[in-house]
């Protein structure tokens, strides 16, 4: 007999021998598993999956408008949220589990147990489930129901308050940015009204300007220098000469044409011809006199009132050359005047002008700085504006989309049957368990077992050879020998 079939042997010999070790726990075994599963509670599960839906992220137009509620992000803390005391005390309290007078105690344990009997599992990206497991069906499903309403409550809360706050925030910003720019727009209006002709833009035509009044200048001072020049000539000539000589011999020649009438008419004896005769005497004894006296310079003053005394002759359209020169004096004294005004006028533009102009650095950097605040105020007005009316719309979808964001799957219901084990997996779970003790033990029998069975153990223990063995014989008493 070759090695492996002696180890079988001796296996098969061995298990003959524990046949009541193993046989026993396959026995009684499946029947304690009978009892179990009679004895054991039932569990009994409801569910309710719903989907979460963000119809708006599908949508290209609205995508950056919608508010996602990030569940796979968030799934952690809605776990916590599901057993939170804030959810489960609400639904306890909608269940008549509590009321006003329930001790903390009490309250604690009603939480606790509604706790353990929820779970909460993420299907896909939108869709949850809350299992609910109790040992009664009645009033799974109202449970439930509650919990469902109360998570989903909490779940969207976040986003709802976050686009009522948002909402709020950015009105509320909007407005003091709106008067934060009202500010600086009202600075720079007063800037500008005040430094109007100083302006950067308008320092080059300033620059122009003055080079245009100082070329001016210079050519009104020329003007005047030469018109001073011929004023001076004038002056100088109608002084050094007697045009009264002149004008009194002019008068003398018409008075002796009147005489020599008044004579043809009236006798020398008339009033008119003695009238007559002493007027020219007294012109000639004048003439006499100035012409003795050449020398002596007249005073303008008294040309100018022999002009106004001047009675014009037969021909009132010819003026004597006194007359023309006072009235060249005259209108070169007004040009005088009136370029001496103007060079005034033009001195006075300039130093203002260059006044203005000296101020150009300080204004430029002034408005410069009145400029970047403004336009800082202003995109910070135009960003929060557009947030604010995204918010708003963003609001407006939430409202839009509020019944159609949660889609029940899988409502709540009340099971029908218990979610135990069935009762043949307690009979062969009994079946094997017994078998693999009986095993056991048989193994455990069979290596603690000190009794000599082989030829070979025999042997080796006495250290002589066997010469014989007896076979087993069957005595009349049933004892072996």
């Amino acid at each position: 007999m070759n090695t492996l079939q002696l180890r079988l042997y001796l296996i098969l010999s061995g298990a003959w021998r524990r046949r009541y070790t193993i046989f026993i726990p396959i026995i009684i075994f499946p029947i304690f598993g009978l009892l179990i599963s009679a004895l054991s509670p039932k569990h009994y599960t409801s569910h309710s999956s719903m989907l979460i839906q963000e119809t708006a992220k599908l949508n290209p137009f609205l995508e950056d408008l919608a508010v996602s509620a990030m569940l796979k992000e968030r799934i952690g803390a809605l776990k916590t949220l599901l057993h939170s005391r804030h959810i489960l005390g609400a639904v306890a309290q909608e269940r008549g589990l509590v009321n006003a007078q329930t001790t903390p105690e009490e309250h604690d344990r009603v939480i606790q147990r509604i706790s353990a009997a929820l779970s909460f599992n993420m299907l896909g990206k939108d869709l949850i489930r809350i299992d609910y497991h109790a040992n009664d069906p009645k009033g799974m499903k109202e449970m439930l129901q509650s919990v469902s309403k109360q998570f989903v409550e909490q779940v969207l809360a976040p986003e709802r308050s976050s686009m009522t706050d948002s909402s709020t925030f950015l009105g509320e910003h909007l407005q003091s940015r709106q008067v934060e720019l009202d500010k600086a727009e009202q600075a720079i209006a007063e800037f500008m009204d005040q430094y109007a002709t100083e302006l950067p833009e308008l320092h080059l035509t300033n620059i122009a300007r003055l080079a245009k009044l100082q070329e001016r200048l210079a050519e009104r001072q020329s003007e005047m220098a030469g018109a001073s020049r011929s004023l001076g000539g004038i002056n100088r000539q109608l002084s050094k000469t007697n045009p009264i000589v002149g004008v009194i011999e002019d008068k003398i020649i018409r008075i002796e044409g009147e005489l020599a009438l008044l004579r043809t008419r009236y006798t020398a004896r008339h009033s008119l011809v003695i009238g007559a005769q002493r007027k020219l005497q007294r012109l000639e004894a004048e003439r006499q006199q100035l012409i003795g006296n050449s020398d002596e310079s007249v005073s303008l003053e008294k040309l100018w009132a022999i002009g106004n005394n001047y009675q014009p002759g037969n021909n009132p359209k010819q003026q004597p050359l006194l007359i023309s020169q006072l009235e060249n004096m005259q209108q070169t004294s007004a040009k005088v005047d009136g370029l001496r005004e103007e060079i005034k006028s033009l001195k006075n533009l300039i130093i203002t002008l260059q006044k203005q102009m000296s101020g150009y650095g300080q204004n430029a950097g002034k408005l410069a700085k009145l400029q970047r605040e403004l336009s800082i105020k202003r995109d910070l007005y135009d960003d929060i504006l557009l947030r604010f009316e995204k918010a708003n719309i963003t609001a407006s979808l939430g409202v839009f989309e509020q019944d159609k964001r949660v889609k029940v799957i899988d409502r709540p219901f009340t099971p029908t049957a218990p979610t135990n084990k069935p009762l043949l997996l307690f009979i062969l779970g009994g079946l094997f368990g017994g078998l693999f003790l009986g095993c056991g033990f048989a193994v455990m029998l069979e290596v603690n077992d000190t009794q000599l069975r082989l030829r070979d153990k025999l042997e080796a223990l006495t250290g002589v050879a066997v010469l014989s063995r007896i076979p087993y014989i069957k005595a009349g008493t049933g004892e072996n020998l």
